[in-house]
């Protein structure tokens, strides 16, 4: 069931008040958020449900069998529960690719190669949930903390980050879950704006950008010429920005609402000067991760400027991986790998500096450019759609003015973002409930009129 659907929003209307009416007692009240979690889970698929469960249960286990023993057996300890957690991930997301890659790699140069096909369901987050078991286990290693089955089972589960996240990491989650504001509505006045602006971003401007400039170019490239195509990267752009970030908003609002804030994820990144600043500022749980848990580990920048740089581009590339099990994503991971170590080493051994504007000009192409390989399915497709751009521009079309407006006023907003977000959320505070409800109402109608039939799906549900 999707945030988007209909049922879902007359279920919320019965859950809510219900879950806030259960405050006076936390495990009940928890007990009913996992069931609700869990329920909403097999609304997918109830086999992915079950998978969720028996994986939840064994990364509990873990967890008690990491935080007893000495160091050097707990570390040993820490390294099989690794390799757990991600050996799941590898077999239902990628073990098909690399079982097809590997195969013809091979029998490209005659070395009879087989491995049998397995056919498995991929439960949707998984990417997602396996992080934070990692989160998990390393936080039972570093301080033998206890946690009960409960507890780690709504962890995992917890429905508003369960799907596409953002990673929410377990030392957090725990620490809100025995807070003060565990299970009591927080600042609902900004839960309120952010619902409401991540269903406008996703359903009305997401949408938009997919039918009128997207789709159609990504699809039919052959059929599109060079300014069509142009517009069709830079679209993806902006339309794979506010579907991610509408999400991150809705269940960043729902996540208030149940008692819970959710870490930042995304922090106007199109304004960025360089790639580096890019990463701090998009899908920022993820980043934060892998710098974590893999750039550090790694060496990080402790073994001298030029290891850094290795580690930096196998940590794009594992990031880019982490995406999806498709030559595209891959591509695109060594694509960023690539542009930050070059930017790194220009900045070295460059002396030469660009005005501010310069490098948010440059950074977000590169973005753009980056995007197509994300974007399609094979290293041929992306290239086919980019040698559109060396074809003639195309007769002028009114619907480029639209675009090109559309771009304009979401930079020049995006630099005020953060002023105007508080002067709603202080516009919030101020209304009457009564006089609140109708205007939420017209809201929530003005954005269904303005948005395309049907429920469309959000992009980082796949990952």
């Amino acid at each position: 069931m999707s945030f988007l659907s209909p049922e879902f929003a007359y279920l919320a209307l019965i859950f809510f008040p219900i879950y806030w009416l259960l405050s006076a007692r936390p495990t009940v009240q928890k007990v009913f958020l996992l069931i609700a979690s869990y329920s909403l889970y097999a609304t997918w698929s109830y086999k992915t449900a079950l998978f969720l469960g028996a994986y939840s249960s064994v990364v509990w286990l873990l967890g008690i069998w990491v935080r007893t023993g000495l160091n050097p057996a707990k570390k040993m300890k820490l390294s099989i529960s690794f390799i757990f957690a991600l050996s799941l991930l590898f077999v239902t997301k990628y073990y098909e690719f690399f079982r097809e890659l590997l195969t013809q790699l091979l029998t490209q140069v005659g070395l009879p190669f087989f491995l049998p096909a397995v056919d498995v369901i991929v439960p949707v987050g998984i990417s997602f949930f396996t992080f934070q078991a990692i989160t998990y286990l390393l936080w039972e290693y570093q301080a033998k903390v206890k946690v009960s089955f409960l507890d780690l089972l709504l962890y995992l589960s917890f429905w508003p980050t369960l799907f596409a996240g953002p990673i929410i990491r377990a030392k957090d989650f725990h620490e809100q879950l025995y807070s003060q504001n565990f299970g009591k509505p927080m600042a609902s006045s900004k839960a309120i704006y952010f619902i409401f602006l991540g269903l406008f971003q996703k359903m009305v401007l997401a949408t938009w950008l997919a039918n009128h400039y997207v789709d159609a170019v990504f699809k039919y490239p052959e059929e599109f010429l060079a300014v069509d195509t142009l517009h069709g990267i830079l679209a993806y752009t902006l339309q794979i920005f506010f579907d991610f970030s509408g999400y991150t908003l809705i269940v960043t609002g729902f996540g208030l609402l149940l008692g819970f804030t959710l870490p930042l994820n995304f922090a106007q990144p199109y304004l960025s000067h360089n790639l580096k600043e890019f990463w701090q500022r998009w899908h920022i749980s993820l980043s934060s991760f892998i710098r974590d848990f893999v750039y550090i580990p790694m060496g990080g920048n402790r073994r001298g400027f030029a290891w850094s740089q290795v580690n930096i581009f196998i940590a794009m590339l594992i990031s880019g991986i982490w995406h999806g099990a498709g030559l595209g994503f891959l591509l695109w991971g060594v694509i960023h790998g690539v542009g930050l170590v070059g930017s790194n080493l220009l900045r070295r051994y460059v002396p030469l500096r660009l005005p501010a504007f310069c490098g948010q000009i440059l950074t977000f192409l590169f973005v753009a450019f980056a995007w197509v390989f994300f974007k399609v399915s094979s290293m041929e497709s992306a290239l086919r759609l980019l040698e559109r751009l060396s074809a003639p521009l195309g007769e002028f079309n009114l619907s480029w003015v639209y675009l090109w407006t559309f771009t304009l006023l979401f930079f020049l907003l995006s630099k005020y973002a953060n002023w105007f977000e508080s002067q709603m959320i202080n516009w919030i505070s101020r209304l009457n409930l009564w006089l609140l409800i109708p205007i939420l109402c017209l809201i929530g109608y003005i954005i269904i009129e303005l948005s395309p039939p049907g429920i469309p799906s959000f992009i980082y549900y796949q990952f």
